[in-house]
């Protein structure tokens, strides 16, 4: 079975992806406490962190 933090790898992959391809970074969470990115992403590091095991990471390239 797992757990949601196993499961949210393939999503973080994806949002790495998309950032990639469409040459944005994704909008801050809090704009009182963070900096937004105003460049252009070239690579994006994708990582998660399991429950009972499994730990990764994925490095996003542009092509």
């Amino acid at each position: 079975t797992g757990h949601m933090k196993e499961a949210q790898f393939p999503f973080a992959v994806a949002l790495a992806a998309l950032a990639v391809d469409r040459k944005a970074a994704y909008p801050v969470f809090d704009a009182a406490a963070e900096t937004p990115f105003e460049g252009v992403p070239q690579s994006v590091l994708a990582t998660a962190i399991g429950y009972h095991q499994f730990e990764g990471m994925a490095l996003v390239n542009a092509a």
